[in-house]
């Protein structure tokens, strides 16, 4: 498959780069029309009670949404501002679509007790088509403006999502001009040279267009939440300049061994491509976990996150090979490095925690789990207006009417719904719950009670009185909704299905670790350390963001809680760049270990007067080499002749180093160039944004360092030779059926060098 993507590309470039041009038209014209249809609305879970109650009041109730207005600044008993306020109120009234707005000064309530604040609600008429709708809400929202006061703020309903969704536009537009420049200076640093750092660059603005294109293809068919537009695109952004990182890299070192630059480019898609085809696959399996929960919201992230991995990992492997037959000419080939210069730091690293493998894992283990520790006590919430960042519309509403109003004016209610037959037992049971419950009767004798519980709108008292409404009720038609209500609904959705969520990516996981090395022990030491580095960093944003410590130098607060949001995309898309790196660094050894065993076989092949035969398939060294290969482990007949030659030309504890030695500047690279695009993210201010900015960071970082550098090689130290190891039916599977790439034939001996010395050059 790899071979028929580099002929593509070597073939025809001017038409893969062409279709690409096509396809970053589309992303960027169509694809930003995603921008005019976000949600805020994220806990809904189809088919749970709340959701099955509040789809019920949609059809039988007569009012529809609502937005709020806040008047403040000055005195409202002003006359001239009372003026104004109630011939706003009356124009407001005469627009088509308006169902009921109060008179702020003889309601109770909507007027401040000090005086300097008034609130004018607007419900508007049910069964609004969206457009009358949107109509009716900006006529209101112009009217309402018109008053002069110092602060006049509206927000909520429909308004509130296509004020997020605007917000949301611009905080992409910002982390991408504060991003890119930054990514192209460090990539500078770590090329030398404009042409070959630029060319990242292309596959991410790639990675950008897929990610408009991705959103507003599932927009069309299901609700797309406002915090989706940030991390999809900030992980389309960064999964694209790691895999052009990885490839520029290893295309350049293709370039020290020949002129030819389309067979320098074939030689780099044979293997950092199969490299980069795993990579991606395995951040795709680990986000269709996503796909578990009938969430709309995670089932719809997850969906589109998974197809920008895709066109970020076919960016990688069609469009810049194209770029770099046209233009690869002109990028300077690496530096030839001796061994014992090339990747010196990560080879003593690998080195240090192989010989001190005990001390190494007695030291980092606690760490990490200390760090996680404060996991324990997680807890997530669908959070109010203190999420947002502080000049956003809904914000400054929330602010306001928090410093005038006494608190929880404005909480969204727990909604009941008595249906016919409920007795008037229950009925006043329920009523009972809150001093001033609030009732009316709706068409077909259903009866609505709304109860404002004290404190936010889901919060312990909140979400204690819809599971004591449940209580109550017994086996009458009584249904609960409201916002508590769906918080209560989706903690229990997390509780039944994130189990299964984790069976199938660990699975999933585990069969293409396997089909990528033939081993059945690399998977789970794999697994168990990545969940290390992902509890410690989880465990960090429980800390900032849910405990208040140091929150706010990141321009948040802590809530008590964190969005209900954050834990579940911060461990799954973590879990998938963890193994990202995972896949780079055991490709090296994997490269490694063939190697030494083609050195082996050209060896035996000259010490019996022949000349090697490993690319004619037909010789029982070939037949033995493949099992191994797949194995890891001699098998039949030549165990003892490769054991041998194990001790004579490097065995798998020299495999690992020389794979930290010649990935771990790539990952290292990867990893803050990853940061960077987080960070430019985290600058937009919301809330959930941050958290899963700081645990996608943190992950990464943690897992590219401590875990890559230290705990993989006292691991792999540990298992020893057993660490490429499959029972003996796996590995004829393996050999049969892996998922695999011939890695690239070593280029012909010059004249006057041996194998040795010409293996040193690479």
């Amino acid at each position: 498959m790899l071979s028929t993507f580099a002929r593509a590309a070597t073939r025809r470039p001017l038409t893969v780069i062409g279709l690409w041009a096509v396809f970053l038209l589309l992303g960027f014209g169509l694809g930003t029309g995603v921008f005019a249809d976000l949600s805020d609305d994220v806990p809904d879970v189809p088919g749970t009670e709340s959701d099955l109650a509040d789809d019920h009041l949609s059809g039988i109730d007569p009012t529809g949404e609502s937005v709020t207005a806040v008047v403040a600044g000055e005195a409202v008993s002003d006359a001239a501002l009372r003026a104004q306020v109630e011939r706003t109120v009356a124009e407001v009234r005469r627009i088509a679509g308006v169902a009921d707005v109060p008179d702020p000064y003889t309601t109770p309530g909507l007027t401040a007790r000090d005086g300097q604040a008034l609130v004018i609600p607007v419900t508007f008429e049910g069964g609004l088509s969206d457009e009358a709708e949107e109509k009716a809400t900006d006529s209101a929202v112009e009217t309402i403006k018109r008053i002069d006061a110092p602060d006049v703020h509206v927000s909520g309903g429909e308004l509130l999502g296509r004020q997020l969704g605007e917000r949301a536009q611009q905080d992409v537009k910002k982390a991408e001009l504060i991003s890119l420049p930054v990514v192209l200076a460090l990539l500078l640093v770590v090329f030398g040279g404009l042409r070959a750092a630029a060319l990242p660059l292309v596959i991410a603005v790639s990675g950008i267009a897929g990610a408009f294109l991705g959103l507003f293809v599932f927009s069309q068919v299901t609700d797309i939440s406002v915090y989706a537009i940030q991390v999809t695109t900030m992980l389309g952004l960064g999964l694209a300049v790691d895999y052009a990182l990885l490839t520029l890299v290893r295309f350049r070192e293709e370039r020290r061994h020949t002129d030819d630059v389309v067979e320098a480019v074939h030689r780099t898609v044979a293997a950092a491509g199969r490299t980069v085809l795993f990579s991606g696959l395995t951040v795709a399996v680990s986000l269709t976990g996503l796909l578990v929960f009938p969430s709309v919201f995670l089932r719809s992230i997850g969906l589109a996150v998974a197809a920008v991995v895709v066109v970020d990992m076919l960016a990688a492997v069609t469009l810049l090979p194209a770029l770099l037959v046209r233009f690869g000419g002109r990028i300077r080939p690496s530096k030839a490095r001796s061994e014992d210069e090339e990747g010196r730091v990560f080879a003593r690293l690998a080195r240090f925690a192989q010989r001190r493998r005990t001390a190494v894992l007695v030291t980092v283990v606690p760490v990490l789990l200390l760090l996680a520790l404060p996991v324990t006590g997680l807890r997530i919430a669908i959070g109010d207006a203190r999420q947002l960042p502080a000049t956003t519309e809904a914000r400054q509403l929330y602010d306001t009417v928090d410093a005038h109003f006494p608190k929880g004016t404005g909480v969204s209610p727990v909604v009941v719904v008595l249906g016919p037959g409920t007795s008037a037992a229950t009925a006043d049971r329920i009523r009972a719950l809150v001093p001033h419950a609030e009732s009316r009767d709706l068409p077909g004798g259903t009866t609505v009670v709304e109860l404002r519980p004290p404190g936010s709108v889901d919060g312990g008292a909140a979400t204690g009185l819809v599971e004591r409404v449940r209580e109550i009720r017994g086996d009458e038609p009584v249904q609960v909704t409201g916002v508590a209500a769906r918080l209560v609904d989706f903690r229990a959705m997390l509780a039944e299905r994130a189990p299964w969520a984790a069976l199938t990516v660990l699975a999933g996981i585990f069969v293409l670790l396997f089909a990528f090395t033939g081993s059945v022990l690399i998977p789970p030491r794999t697994i168990t350390t990545t969940l290390l580095s992902l509890g410690a960093a989880l465990g960090v944003v429980v800390w900032v963001f849910q405990d208040g410590h140091g929150a706010g130098l990141l321009g948040g607060e802590g809530l008590d809680a964190l969005s209900l949001t954050a834990p579940p995309l911060i461990v799954s898309i973590a879990f998938g760049l963890a193994m990202d790196y995972e896949i780079f660094i055991l490709a090296r050894m994997r490269e490694s270990l063939s190697a030494d065993r083609r050195r082996t076989l050209a060896g035996h092949a000259s010490s019996a007067g022949e000349e090697p035969r490993e690319r004619s398939g037909h010789t029982a060294g070939v037949r033995a080499g493949r099992r191994e290969a797949g194995s890891g482990l001699p098998t039949g007949s030549t165990a003892r002749r490769h054991t041998g030659a194990r001790r004579r030309t490097g065995d798998e504890q020299e495999a690992v180093v020389t794979g930290l030695r010649r990935s771990g500047r790539v990952v290292t690279c990867a990893a803050l160039l990853l940061a960077v695009v987080f960070g430019a993210f985290m600058t937009g201010g919301f809330s959930p944004i941050l958290q899963i900015g700081l645990g996608l960071t943190l992950a990464v970082l943690i897992d590219a360092t401590v875990v890559r550098m230290l705990l993989v090689p006292a691991t792999m130290a540990l298992l020893g030779r057993r660490a490429w190891w499959a029972p003996r039916p796996l590995a004829r599977a393996h050999e049969r059926f892996g998922l695999r790439e011939s890695a690239p034939e070593p280029p012909p001996l010059r004249a006057g060098s041996s194998p040795e010395s010409q293996e040193a050059d690479r």
